[in-house]
């Protein structure tokens, strides 16, 4: 994961050397100090803060590494193991908040429709009506959920929430882009059938700074407007994409049985 990231490889190196420093001042110190219970105690202070550093440092990269998989390898059931390793080794629960995010990805992932409507019954007032943003997961993770279950109605409800949230503030502090806009945008139109709408939307993305797993959805949704509008040429490039990189999601068997039904 780190040759992916370059600022995450020098942050880590940057910690590593502060941390040997930070054990040689503290033998210096021990060693220099003359009695027995203040060595005792310097020795504690001192290894138990290396201890809590290499452990975050440890939850962080494994951590990391599911998150990694889930959005560039675009493998969740390869994310699933790493993550619950990442919950084990958590024992303070610092990454607790961040996990449940994880999870309602996983879920909308393998649409598993039950699975994700009861995590977020689960923590729908303990985190995820707390800020903008996470009311924002909120609302889209119930717009999944309804989309799995061919709810148009209540899609379309979910979709105006999160529309209402766009330009809200709260202490002057806006919503994060934690999604773009005209893939929402194309994804309500793609519950209506409106694939004209859709594609309009999809082709108004900057893709730019999407990852693999953002892209693989952007194509997806593109290939299902391409058939319909009998764009065959376009949505082989679509399936293609798909083809390279989502393999390991349920929408890359859908996109391949949607081209079947075309051919």
């Amino acid at each position: 994961m780190y040759k992916k990231d370059p600022g995450e490889v020098l942050r880590l190196i940057i910690n590593i050397l502060i941390y040997i420093l930070f054990l040689v001042f503290g033998i210096q110190q021990i060693s220099a100090t003359a009695e027995i219970p203040a060595k005792v105690i310097l020795s504690v202070l001192i290894f138990t803060f290396l201890f809590f550093a290499i452990w975050y440092e440890w939850v962080r990269t494994v951590h990391r590494l599911a998150i990694y998989t889930l959005n560039f390898e675009c493998d969740p059931d390869k994310a699933r193991p790493i993550m619950e390793r990442c919950r084990k080794i958590d024992f303070l629960h610092g990454y607790r908040h961040p996990n449940v995010v994880f999870d309602l990805l996983y879920y909308t992932d393998k649409q598993d429709a039950q699975a994700l409507i009861t995590l977020v019954n689960t923590y729908e007032k303990s985190l995820l009506k707390r800020s903008l943003d996470m009311l924002l997961v909120y609302n889209y993770s119930m717009f999944a959920y309804n989309r799995m279950i061919s709810n148009k109605t209540q899609c379309r409800k979910f979709h105006q929430k999160m529309v209402e949230l766009k330009d809200r503030k709260i202490k002057g502090k806006r919503i994060s882009p934690l999604y773009n806009w005209e893939v929402l945008d194309a994804e309500l139109h793609l519950v209506n059938q409106d694939f004209k709408k859709a594609y309009a939307s999809l082709n108004n993305v900057n893709t730019r700074l999407m990852n693999p797993r953002e892209l693989s959805y952007y194509y997806f949704y593109r290939l299902q407007c391409e058939t319909q509008l009998n764009q065959m040429k376009s949505a082989h490039q679509s399936l293609a994409f798909i083809d390279k990189h989502a393999r390991n999601l349920p929408i890359y068997q859908q996109a391949k049985q949607i081209m079947g039904e075309k051919s």
